[in-house]
């Protein structure tokens, strides 16, 4: 079986993170496109053979030769088009952050979970052998009994870009770029913390170009944060892991294919290594046809979506802003 996917929007990152991955994924076709500027939507079409170009999203939802659909449209239109995705009774390929907030994501999941379909979160990074041999070394205990994390995604980002800059859009560092990092610690500790304190700075009004969160495990861990959108922000994407005998650092976990180092150093122990492997998109696309063909389980389900969603929500709260999509006085 073939899986043909639809995609919503002509987004910048749909080349890399679905139109040339389907290009040189087997099993695997792009065969529907629509974008509100139509030009854009044909332009994608041309160059990665995308056979269909439809009026609206909801053509292609009604598309009966699709059978997924990948969203990456603005965060605002995350739930109303993936709750019109799973009621067209399509497979959802959900770009992240998942929702606006974890109310929402908790619409979309049972959704998707009374219909009976695959809706799977589009946190990349997390398909990669990269994140595999990672958890392996912490599985293994080469840092001791973990008590703190650390993880921090700095990108400067135009403050003209309305789609991260704009409250209206679900827009802010932790939105944008800070899900990444949140999910990292989750990741590294394997339960959820609760957040004990955070501090924003805005750009325009209640959008977060800065921020910081102070994090705890109910088994004493802590944890941190940082995220960064501001202008002239140098680029920094790393997770470390601080235990009893030493520390784990990961150098690049977002997108491994273009670098990333682990390095160990417990006691006598050292490790310093490079995992390789085919980009994390190309990766994500396999679990995604393999989910919805086979049934094979996959790491970023509705169940990770949602936890995360909680933890950004709780430290827009901690630091006296709403969370996204929220009512604001």
């Amino acid at each position: 079986m073939t899986l043909r996917i639809g995609v919503l929007g002509a987004a910048k990152i749909s080349p890399k993170a679905l139109l040339v991955p389907a290009l040189e994924t087997d099993g695997v076709e792009v065969v529907a496109i629509a974008a509100r500027d139509r030009a854009r939507a044909q332009a994608q079409a041309d160059e990665f053979s995308i056979a269909r170009v439809h009026d609206t999203y909801q053509d292609v939802l009604d598309d009966p030769e699709v059978d997924a659909v990948y969203n990456p449209l603005p965060i605002n239109l995350h739930l109303p088009w993936g709750l019109a995705t799973i009621a067209a009774g399509k497979h959802l390929l959900q770009e992240k952050p998942f929702t606006e907030n974890a109310g929402q994501a908790r619409t979309l999941v049972t959704a998707a979970a009374d219909a009976g379909l695959v809706l799977m979160e589009a946190f990349h990074w997390r398909y990669h052998p990269f994140a595999a041999r990672v958890a392996e070394l912490l599985a293994e205990g080469v840092v001791g009994e973990v008590r703190h994390v650390a993880a921090r995604f700095d990108v400067a980002i135009d403050p003209a870009d309305d789609v991260r800059h704009g409250w209206e859009l679900g827009g802010g560092a932790l939105m944008d770029l800070g899900c990444y990092p949140v999910q990292w610690v989750r990741f590294a500790v394997g339960a959820e913390p609760t957040v004990t304190g955070a501090r924003m700075t805005q750009g325009r009004p209640l959008v977060d170009v800065v921020t910081e969160i102070d994090l705890e495990w109910p088994n004493g861990i802590t944890g941190s944060v940082h995220t960064a959108m501001d202008e002239g922000r140098p680029f920094a994407a790393w997770l470390e892991v601080t235990g009893t005998d030493g520390v784990l650092r990961a150098e690049n976990p977002l997108a491994p294919h273009n670098g990333n180092r682990i390095t160990v150093e417990a006691g006598n122990l050292r490790i310093d290594e490079h995992v390789e492997g085919l980009t994390t998109y190309h990766h994500q696309l396999a679990a995604f046809r393999d989910a919805v063909v086979d049934g094979a389980p996959f790491p970023t389900g509705g169940a990770d979506a949602v936890a995360t969603m909680e933890v950004i929500d709780a430290a827009y709260r901690a630091a006296g802003l709403p969370p996204r999509g929220a009512p604001v006085d």
